[in-house]
């Protein structure tokens, strides 16, 4: 989607998340986050860092409030952005895919040539170079390391001052470009791996992986009912997580053992890009209704958005959305609304004319509470993409992003939600009036994230 690094800063805070590239936001420094000399103190202290708390720790935020903001982003975006960064060789060198943002508001940024780590001014301070590996997945921070994992099937740990290599474990022969999630906590990291047939759509990962976060050796894998895509594990407490596969199976297992807990859900048969939220108590998964492969694609297939109960697995409630929910959704309080919300991009990627959505809904019983009508895919790929593919394969990177239609949304600390989409603008949203639809400047501004269309 946009292939450079943009952060806008309002007094001093950095805020909201950049598309697929940039999963980003960090907590306010009068909020619950450390100053800026605290967080040196730590630094400097070795016995005490394990008491930091990174702004935005993973490319879905902190537990247990991931996608949730205790910052307040700047809702006129476009009168806000601070610097910008684009790659040396060229805007359309590499592709970027997801940051993490540490304790001291450092923002690390994982691409299709490796990772790179830049001050809270934009200032490159340290590049590590993956190629022919991709890292395609957002990183994760632990513990003073960046994880993350590449294409070759490894998953690595980098050292967050340095970017040298602390760690670096053989999973699978190959882990798949599907723009995951590589995440950590409580000493145990988690990737995805294993990418082969069968698949409903083609080949994919079949298998989850855990390992130690300071050694790298391998604890223990799970290969699901299903392959996952986009694989987005999400820890509930210091034990558990959640995650779905491809067809919107949910998934609660032990941390440390990999056994599973509880599963529900899903439609076998089907593929779907979106991922799992949690929060309310419940966990959230969505699925297409449509068998994969489909005849024929288009903005109108249904999916389903289904809530259930975090502890016993049960199903709680589930709605049906009028265009692929082919995105992770984010949980939390949206302004005017009254307790908690879910926030679902819908829409069908890769179709020239379809139309991209944005739907909010009551956690608590799925009632429908607003909408955004975004815009439509104007061209025959996604911004960016047949620009650049050229360029980026003669690079030796991938040349296509084939991005999802939306981000995962993010929600700042006003309730304001901040999403990205396939035509390069990030938007920020909110229901001002209360009247169900979002319109006007007061409701909705935007980004050009300037990866303009040249050929269409």
């Amino acid at each position: 989607m946009a292939r450079a690094l943009l952060a806008a800063v309002a007094t001093g805070s950095l805020g909201f998340c950049l598309a697929d590239a940039v999963e980003g936001d960090c907590k306010d420094g009068e909020q619950q986050g450390l100053s800026f000399i605290q967080a040196k103190a730590m630094a400097r202290d070795p016995a005490s860092k394990k008491a930091v708390e990174y702004h935005w720790g993973s490319g879905r935020g902190n537990f247990p409030e991931y996608a949730v903001s205790h910052a307040t982003a700047p809702f006129e975006l476009a009168k806000k952005i601070a610097w910008t960064w684009s790659h040396p060789m060229g805007r359309f060198a590499t592709l970027t895919y997801g940051t993490a943002i540490d304790h001291q508001r450092n923002i690390y940024l994982s691409g299709a040539d490796g990772v790179r780590k830049f001050d809270e001014s934009g200032k490159q301070l340290w590049e590590y170079e993956s190629l022919p590996a991709e890292m395609m997945d957002a990183p994760s921070l632990h513990d003073g390391k960046v994880i993350g994992s590449d294409t070759k099937g490894n998953v690595v740990a980098l050292d967050m001052e340095t970017g040298k290599v602390v760690w670096k474990s053989k999973v699978a022969k190959e882990i798949g470009q599907d723009n995951g999630f590589t995440m950590a906590k409580g000493g145990v990291a988690l990737a995805a791996c294993d990418w082969r047939n069968p698949g409903p759509k083609g080949e994919a990962n079949h298998r989850i992986q855990a390992l130690n976060a300071s050694t790298g050796n391998l604890m223990w894998s799970y290969e699901p009912d299903n392959p996952v895509w986009n694989f987005l594990p999400l820890f509930v407490d210091d034990g558990d997580f959640v995650f779905q596969d491809l067809t919107g199976k949910a998934y609660r297992v032990d941390l440390h053992t990999g056994n599973v807990l509880w599963k529900n859900g899903g439609l076998d048969g089907t593929w779907t890009d979106g991922g799992a939220a949690v929060g309310n108590g419940m966990v959230f998964t969505v699925h297409n209704n449509e068998k994969a492969p489909l005849d024929g694609l288009t903005e109108f297939n249904p999916g389903t958005l289904s809530a259930f109960n975090l502890k016993t697995g049960d199903l709680v409630w589930k709605v049906v959305t009028p265009r692929p929910p082919n995105n992770a959704p984010a949980v939390g309080k949206v302004r005017n609304l009254d307790g908690l919300s879910v926030v679902m991009p819908v829409c069908q990627q890769v179709v020239p004319g379809s139309n991209c959505d944005v739907h909010v809904y009551s956690a608590d019983n799925g009632n429908l509470q607003w909408v955004f009508h975004g815009p439509q895919q104007t061209g025959l790929l996604q911004a960016g993409d047949m620009e650049g593919l050229a360029f980026r394969t003669a690079r030796g990177v991938r040349g296509m992003c084939l991005p999802n239609g939306w981000s995962a949304p993010s929600i700042d600390a006003e309730g304001t939600v901040f999403v990205g989409n396939e035509e390069g603008n990030l938007y920020a949203l909110r229901d001002v009036d209360g009247n169900g639809v979002i319109y006007g400047d007061d409701e909705m501004q935007s980004f050009d994230t300037k990866v303009l269309r040249t050929w269409a």
